[in-house]
């Protein structure tokens, strides 16, 4: 009898140290755009008691020696990522919230592009330079999609200026056959020779898999100094997507809505 009831005093000692912890709901980030001028001040928000929220900037995930937030985050650095977590005794973290945040650059004064799909027309005839872009939903009316295999933009930015670096904003979600371009050339238009010279390229390797749904920025930057007032950016559509994916050989989509000029 005796050890009857040390066996079930034992088993629900055990019970109770072995409670499923629960994990915590992911924090809010409050903003007004992902898009600054100069600074940007976000805020997040995080009701749970006996919780605190951690955050980085170096894009690194937030983990407990990071900084607890208290006050809302200035950011003054071009495409910084924000990421939180919650984190609580007797809880299992949250997942990560993120986004990056980017400057507006140089004031574009006319775009002219490759019509996209009528399933994703984006979200007008300035879908490409009017901050509202950054967005992850693929369902995000501030996406232009494309099946096509080249897409060509054209940015006009009145007067001659310098240009250093050309930012285009992607979506990635491989699952619903969105991918990457395989390749990225910029030219910029030489009033000199009334010609377009070669400004700067990337090619895009897709041969291992990337999980998830993300906003997907890149950056050329031009070899030498230049001064121009307009921007050609010729963009080749992954054809054929990679062996790895359930839809290999399909011809992929590729989703872009916003360009910046520094």
């Amino acid at each position: 009898m005796k050890r009857t009831l040390l066996l079930l005093l034992l088993n629900n000692s055990y019970s109770l140290f072995a409670q499923e912890r629960f994990q915590l709901a992911p924090p809010l980030l409050k903003y007004n755009s992902v898009f600054f001028a100069d600074k940007i001040t976000v805020e997040i928000k995080f009701a749970q008691s006996e919780t605190r929220v951690h955050y980085t900037l170096n894009n690194n995930e937030p983990a407990e020696q990071d900084p607890v937030y208290t006050e809302p985050i200035r950011i003054t650095k071009n495409l910084t990522t924000l990421k939180a977590k919650a984190f609580g005794n007797n809880f299992l973290p949250s997942a990560t919230v993120a986004a990056t945040f980017i400057k507006e650059g140089k004031r574009v004064r006319s775009v002219q592009y490759t019509l996209p799909d009528t399933k994703y027309p984006g979200s007008g005839s300035n879908t490409l330079i009017d901050n509202k872009g950054g967005m992850l939903p693929i369902s995000s009316t501030t996406w232009m999609g494309y099946k096509c295999d080249t897409v060509s933009i054209t940015m006009d930015m009145g007067k001659p200026q310098s240009v250093k670096e050309v930012l285009l904003n992607f979506l990635q979600s491989e699952n619903s056959w969105v991918f990457l371009p395989e390749q990225i050339i910029v030219y910029w238009f030489n009033d000199k020779t009334s010609s377009f010279q070669t400004f700067g390229k990337e090619l895009i390797s897709s041969d291992k898999e990337t999980a998830g749904t993300h906003c997907n920025y890149r950056m050329i930057a031009a070899k030498n100094k230049i001064k121009t007032n307009k921007i050609f950016i010729n963009i080749v559509v992954q054809k054929t997507i990679p062996s790895w994916h359930a839809a290999k050989g399909e011809h992929a989509w590729m989703f872009i809505d916003e360009i910046k000029v520094y």
